[in-house]
C-alpha cells in the first residue's frame, strides 16, 4: 500500500528492483526493510562498502579474485558466465566489487586491530584454551579418599572406577571430560587443571555436595566493531570515515 500523499501526488518512484525501472519510493522502501528485519543486512553491506573502498587491490589481484569467483559457480564458458550476471543484474564491476570484498575485509581486519590480537588473546585465553581431563565425582568424602588411594598405588585404572563409581555422564564415558574450554570448568576445578601436569593426580577436594578426583584468538574483534558500526546506524548515527594508512580521515 502506498503511503498517504498530498494533494493526491504519488510519491517519486526511486528504487528500481530490475535495472532501469523504478519501482518503489524510499519511504515504501524503508518501510519493507524495517518490516521485514532487513535493514539490519543493509546496514551491514553499508558498513562492509565502505571499509571496503579504502582498502586497495590490483588489478590483477580484481580479476584473479573475479576469476575464482565465477569458477566456484561452475561457470566454465563466457556465456554461462554473461547469463549468470544478467540474473542478478550486475555489471562487470558489481562482479568485481563482490569478488574482492572478503579480501579487502581481511586486510582491513589485519591492519586495524592486528596489534589488539595479543591483548584480545590473553582476556581471552580462558576461553580459548581447551583441556581434556579425567572426572570421578562421588558424593562421600570416604570414598573418594579410598578411591584416590587405589589409583596412586595403582591398584586400579581411572575407566574402571568412573564406570563403576562414577556420577553421569562421566560414568558412561569412563570418567573422560572434553576437550572442552578451560573457563567452562568450575573455578575450583579450573585452577587446578592450569596449575596441573599431563598425568598428575588430584587429592580429593569438595565442590558442592561432590567430592572429585581429578586426572589431567582478528576475525572476532573486526565483529564486534562491525556490529557497534551497525547499532549506530540504525540508531541513527553518521558512520565516521574509514581509517586506512595514508587515507585522509576529513569527510
Amino acid at each position: 500500500m502506498d503511503p498517504p500523499c498530498l494533494s493526491g501526488v504519488m510519491p517519486e518512484r526511486a528504487i528500481a528492483l530490475a535495472p532501469g525501472q523504478p519501482l518503489l519510493s524510499v519511504a515504501e522502501t524503508n518501510r519493507l526493510l524495517v518490516r521485514h528485519g532487513l535493514n539490519r543486512a543493509l546496514a551491514r553491506a553499508v558498513v562492509q562498502e565502505a571499509v571496503a573502498a579504502v582498502v586497495p587491490l590490483t588489478l590483477a589481484e580484481e580479476e584473479a579474485l573475479s576469476v575464482a569467483l565465477l569458477e566456484q559457480q561452475g561457470l566454465s564458458t563466457p556465456a554461462e558466465r554473461q547469463a549468470w550476471l544478467a540474473a542478478r543484474g550486475w555489471e562487470l564491476d558489481d562482479l568485481r566489487a563482490i569478488a574482492g570484498l572478503a579480501e579487502r575485509l581481511r586486510r582491513w581486519s589485519h591492519w586495524r586491530f592486528e596489534a589488539e590480537v595479543e591483548v584480545r588473546f590473553l582476556d581471552r585465553k580462558p576461553d580459548l584454551d581447551r583441556v581434556v581431563y579425567s572426572l570421578l565425582r562421588v558424593e562421600e568424602r570416604e570414598l573418594a579418599e579410598e578411591l584416590h588411594l587405589r589409583l596412586r598405588e595403582q591398584a586400579a585404572n581411572f575407566w574402571d572406577l568412573a564406570v563403576v563409581f562414577g556420577s553421569s555422564p562421566e560414568a558412561e564415558t569412563g570418567g573422560l571430560v572434553g576437550p572442552v574450554p578451560l573457563s567452562a570448568a568450575h573455578p575450583q576445578l579450573a585452577a587446578r587443571l592450569r596449575a596441573g601436569q599431563e598425568g598428575q593426580l588430584w587429592r580429593p577436594f569438595a565442590i558442592g555436595d561432590r567430592w572429585l578426583v581429578v586426572q589431567q584468538l582478528v576475525h572476532e574483534l573486526f565483529e564486534r566493531w562491525l556490529e557497534e558500526q551497525v547499532a549506530a546506524l540504525l540508531q541513527g548515527v553518521p558512520m565516521a570515515p574509514v581509517p586506512w594508512p595514508g587515507r585522509s580521515q576529513e569527510p
